[in-house]
């Protein structure tokens, strides 16, 4: 299972579950050391793609929401950029 906070977790699964509920055994089952940079990217970009679409005000800075979801792609980049 991807190592992220509990709470990082929970928004990640979220947001696999709106852009690509295909991943979400993927990242339940596997284990860590299965994960390449290139998944952990594209996890990164599915947040991204969430953050887009939800997590902006109207002058493009992230809202509480927007916050959270920037909180969760630097802990997924920090998975494998050590």
């Amino acid at each position: 299972m991807i190592k992220l906070s509990e709470e990082s977790l929970k928004v990640l699964k979220q947001c696999l579950l709106k852009h690509n509920p295909a991943l979400i055994p993927v990242i339940e089952g596997s284990g860590e050391a299965s994960f390449t940079a290139d998944f952990y990217n594209q996890l990164r970009q599915i947040v991204r793609d969430e953050l887009i679409a939800n997590g902006l005000n109207d002058d493009y800075e992230p809202n509480e929401y927007g916050q959270v979801l920037e909180g969760v792609i630097d802990e997924i980049g920090r998975l494998f950029m050590k």
